[in-house]
């Protein structure tokens, strides 16, 4: 997003600032902090995602997004707590570690860090062998449980930006995946032992996300997942080029597909038969959840 001279909309001073096309819109430097929160706070409101008196467990992976709706909460004084899972992947791992632990140490945020192979001590590489999944879908994975466990009954905040939700439902539409089609929601509401996830960045920008950070002088790390999916990143530079060239397409498409769900997808087709695993009593469709058959796995494996 450039950065030049304009005359700020809220502020009314010519300043250096940016063009946002998106909502043809122009904001200085000095108001953009103050138009994010304005942002996070009417999307929290909007979709009913929590109040100020729950407490918010916040997935802090170190990067932009993450870590710009972590201090957008702290600064509208929500009761939020952090998560970050060290997945362990050399270089990208530490730093991110590094990052969240002096970043939540200097705003006095309480931050719980849990690493990866504490929950099965093997490689992300092996786990992807021997589970036959590409490694970036054992990760998430991995990573899910681990945070609907930590949250115990606390509302989960996920960085997911516009863009991202965007870039999910070409995707799955592109392949016709209704049964993820069907549960896209800014809020997914608590079930069983499942807790309630929300996405307050939803209909907030990638590139929005970078300058509150930059404006606010928050580090964050910028080093891409090595093991990155490659077909969705397909679709979010596809999603960054749409924008680009129609500013506002990206909302407007995201709004209206909220809008027509019900229409696609009947609430009957969205209820899914969920039980407890006999192994963890994590919420499940079948007899024993992924991760304790993915635990019998790995002890075939090891076994021989």
């Amino acid at each position: 997003m450039e950065i030049k001279k304009i005359r700020c909309y809220f502020c009314r001073q010519i300043k250096e600032g940016a063009v946002l096309s998106h909502y043809n819109l122009k904001v200085c430097v000095d108001c953009f902090p103050y138009f994010f929160r304005k942002r996070v706070q009417e999307t929290i409101e909007k979709f009913r995602m929590f109040n100020q008196k729950e407490i918010i467990l916040v997935a802090l992976s170190g990067g932009k997004d993450s870590m710009s709706i972590l201090k957008a909460l702290k600064d509208l004084n929500y009761n939020i707590e952090a998560l970050h899972i060290d997945t362990g992947i050399g270089e990208v791992s530490e730093k991110a570690r590094e990052t969240v632990q002096e970043f939540c140490e200097k705003e006095s945020i309480k931050l719980k860090i849990v690493e990866l192979n504490q929950e099965i001590n093997l490689s992300l590489k092996d786990l992807s062998k021997i589970s036959k999944k590409p490694i970036c879908a054992v990760c998430g994975m991995l990573r899910r449980y681990i945070l609907n466990r930590e949250a115990s009954g606390k509302t989960i905040v996920t960085g997911h930006t516009l863009n991202d939700e965007v870039a999910f439902i070409l995707k799955n539409m592109i392949f016709w995946n209704d049964e993820l089609l069907s549960r896209i929601d800014p809020v997914l509401h608590e079930r069983e032992s499942l807790s309630r996830k929300v996405k307050p960045l939803c209909l907030i920008t990638e590139q929005e996300t970078k300058l509150f950070c930059e404006t606010m002088s928050i580090k964050y790390i910028n080093e891409a997942c090595p093991h990155r999916s490659e077909v969705y990143e397909v679709f979010k530079k596809v999603v960054l080029e749409i924008n680009n060239n129609f500013p506002g397409s990206i909302i407007g498409f995201y709004k209206g597909y909220l809008k027509r769900q019900k229409s696609f997808y009947l609430e009957t087709t969205k209820s899914v038969n969920l039980q407890q695993c006999r192994s963890c009593g994590y919420i499940t469709v079948s007899e024993f959840c992924s991760i304790c058959r993915l635990k019998e796995k790995v002890l075939k494996y090891k076994n021989g």
